[in-house]
Parts: structure tokens; C-alpha cells; sequence
């Protein structure tokens, strides 16, 4: 079935008419298969290179891959041979219609014919890799690039430390952006919010704000999505004090969190009964004058937070106090009858024999003992019976 998005079919949410619509479609398609090479024989013969460069762009619009090999076709008729860009914008229709492996032999086709491939030809297949989840393929692509000495940039370099992030591949996707800036590629927002989302997913704090500070202290501005995966790392794992610094500074980069971050620390905040600290942080993410701070604490809050975490000792007690009683309560009411009865003379409890039990599991040894032997015995009838079948046929 054709996604909504790609058909651009609005189908009703009853269905009374998808089934038509749908038909429909795919019998337009049909007609249009048919049609189109007809369509390319019938264009002027003085056609040039430019015309089918805008042929092959028009069906990386509308994703219709299964159109590219008609266009070479009628290319080879015509003795066009084709270039670079003509290359690029067929690799660029399987990019588009997430086909990475028809990109990929169009790449290698490329190289095969002495058509070096650029920066445009390999973004393309590692951005189809990196879209259709294929994470080594689109690192082995980039790596690929970097040793044939095309030069990556910033879209070849997001493109993979995204799919790694998005796989919560943190440690490849930490390496890339490593590399990125010491091949003095230009970083973005986007790079290192890819890394401190991974970082984040994994409520792995200090990571995560390791990179927020080596993004602020490149120059780079950080937006709404960098401040909030921090803070909602912090809020997860309890630190309300260090998610209220980086709102803090969030505020005073002069950001305002959006619902998703709201809803994350308010629930925090009633889950840890500090209503005071809700509203404060309340006004602080509406960015009121009142409560934004020009100037953010320069010093981070100790961990763990005062706020959700007491001292070990009192929650050693609080567990105990807790847990035991409860276990207590388990016990008895798991207890067997025959034991809380008492015996009417002496009132000793009653107590399980284990020697039944003991000679159960004596006899199911014995019986598997047993089997086995039948077992050893059939099989030997077997090979008795096989032998002499063996010996008579010797002799016929």
C-alpha cells in the first residue's frame, strides 16, 4: 500500500472510498509506466544533457525510481553519454525514495567507469543509509569518502552521527563529531544536539553536559532542544537542583522551554512535594522579568540533589522500616495451613516431612534411570537387525 504522504491521497478516516482511491492510483501508475517512455522517444531529438538532468530531478520529487533506468535508455539512444550530474541525480532518486542499495550500485558504477564521485554523490548515499537505518553502511560510505579525499562536510558528518545517536550508538556517534572538529568542519546546533539527545536517552548526565559546554564554549548558540535533554536527563534521575541550573541558564540565554520540558518538571516537582519550587521554575520558564536571572550561577549545585535524596543513613532506615514489616506480612500469609495449626496437647507446630519429598525425587531418578536403559537396549536391537539386513544383502 502507497503511504498517504507519498501519494498525496487523502484517504477518509471510514475508508468507505480508500480501496477505490487506492485502486485507482495504482492503475494511474500503470498507465503512467507505459506512457513515460513513450514520452522521452517523443521529445525534440535536439534534446541536450540539461534536459534530462531536469527529467531525472523531477522523479527524485516525486520518488519514482523505477523511471531512472528508462531515462539512460533513452539517453544510450540518443548517444548521450552521460556525466557527473546526471549520475548524482540518479543517485539522488533512489536517495529520495530511501533505495539505498540501488544508490549504492549507482556509486560503485560510477567509480567502475572513471566518473569520480563528489561530495554530492556520496552525501547522497550515506544520507539514504543513515534515513533507512543502516548505520555501518553509511559509516563505511563516509569512511569511504574521507580515503578517496573527497572532502566531507557538515551534511556527510550530521547525517552519520545522527543514525548513530538515533541507534544510541553514544560512543560512535561521540567519535564523528570528534572528528568532525579536527577536520575543522564547520559544527552546527544540529551536530552536537544529536550527541547530548544520546546522551540524555541514556540519563547519562556528565555526558550530556560535557558537550552542552564544549558547544557554548565553541561559539555556537544553543537552542531550546540542546537545554532541554539536559534538563530532562537531571529530572529523571532526580537531580531537580541541576536540572534548576540549566533552566536558569536556559533562561538567561533567553530560550523559553517548551511544553514537553513544562510537563517534565512540574511532574517532578509535585512528585517531590516542593510546590514552592514549581512555581518559581514556573515563572522562570515564561521567561517573567522578575525571575530571569542576568547573570547565571557560575557554580553547579553539588550532587545529589538535597531536594529528592536524603543521606544514606536515613534511607537505609527508610528502607527497612518499609521492607520489613511488609516481609513479615508475606511470610504469614504465605505460611501453609499445616503449619499454623497446633498440635491440641502440647501446641508444638507441625512440621513438612522432607523425607517424602527426598523419596520422590529418588524415584523419578530411578525412572529416568530406567528409560535410558530401554532406551540403550532398543537401539542395540536396532543395529542387531541392521547388521544381519547388511550381511544377507552381501551375500544375494
Amino acid at each position: 500500500m502507497v503511504s498517504n504522504l507519498d501519494s498525496g491521497i487523502d484517504v477518509p478516516e471510514d475508508g468507505s472510498n480508500g480501496s477505490k482511491r487506492e485502486t485507482r492510483q495504482d492503475k494511474e501508475r500503470r498507465e503512467e509506466d507505459v506512457r513515460f517512455p513513450h514520452s522521452l522517444a517523443s521529445m525534440p531529438r535536439n534534446s541536450g544533457p540539461g534536459v534530462f538532468t531536469s527529467i531525472l530531478a523531477k522523479l527524485a520529487r516525486e520518488r519514482r525510481w523505477w523511471d531512472v533506468d528508462a531515462v539512460f535508455a533513452e539517453m544510450s539512444a540518443r548517444n548521450i553519454k552521460p556525466n557527473r550530474i546526471h549520475l548524482n541525480a540518479a543517485i539522488n532518486v533512489f536517495a529520495k525514495a530511501r533505495r539505498p542499495q540501488k544508490a549504492e550500485e549507482w556509486l560503485i558504477w560510477m567509480q567502475d567507469n572513471d566518473l569520480k564521485p563528489n561530495e554530492v554523490s556520496y552525501n547522497s548515499v550515506i544520507n539514504a543509509c543513515a534515513q533507512t537505518g543502516y548505520v555501518e553502511r553509511a559509516e563505511m560510505w563516509l569512511g569511504r569518502m574521507l580515503e578517496a579525499g573527497v572532502q566531507a562536510n557538515e551534511v556527510s558528518y550530521n547525517s552519520v552521527i545522527n543514525a548513530c545517536a538515533q541507534k544510541g550508538r553514544v560512543s560512535r556517534a561521540e567519535m564523528w563529531l570528534e572528528k568532525m572538529l579536527a577536520a575543522g568542519v564547520k559544527t552546527d546546533a544540529f551536530s552536537y544536539n544529536s550527541v547530548i539527545n544520546a546522551c540524555a536517552q541514556r540519563r547519562d548526565i556528565e555526558r550530556a553536559e560535557t558537550w552542552l559546554e564544549k558547544m557554548l564554549s565553541e561559539g555556537i548558540q544553543a537552542d531550546e532542544v540542546s537545554y532541554s535533554s539536559v534538563i530532562k536527563a537531571c529530572v529523571q534521575k532526580g537531580e531537580l537542583d541541576l536540572a534548576g541550573y540549566w533552566l536558569e541558564r536556559m533562561a538567561a540565554a533567553g530560550l523559553q522551554a517548551n511544553e514537553v520540558t513544562y510537563n517534565t518538571v512540574a511532574g517532578a516537582c509535585l512528585a517531590a512535594g516542593d510546590k514552592d519550587r514549581l512555581e518559581r521554575w514556573r515563572r522562570l520558564m515564561r521567561l517573567e522579568e522578575n525571575t530571569v536571572l542576568k547573570d547565571p550561577p557560575l557554580l553547579k549545585p553539588s550532587r545529589p540533589s538535597s531536594c529528592t535524596t536524603k543521606s544514606l543513613a536515613d534511607v537505609d532506615q527508610d528502607i527497612l522500616s518499609d521492607a520489613l514489616p511488609k516481609r513479615a506480612e508475606e511470610t504469614r500469609r504465605r505460611r501453609p495451613a499445616a503449619e499454623s495449626r497446633k498440635k491440641d496437647d502440647g501446641g508444638a507446630v507441625r512440621k513438612h516431612r522432607p523425607t517424602q519429598v527426598q523419596g520422590s525425587v529418588d524415584r523419578s531418578n530411578t525412572w529416568m534411570w530406567a528409560r535410558l536403559l530401554v532406551m540403550l537396549v532398543v537401539l542395540q536391537l536396532i543395529l542387531a537387525v541392521w547388521s544381519d539386513y547388511a550381511v544377507q544383502s552381501a551375500k544375494s
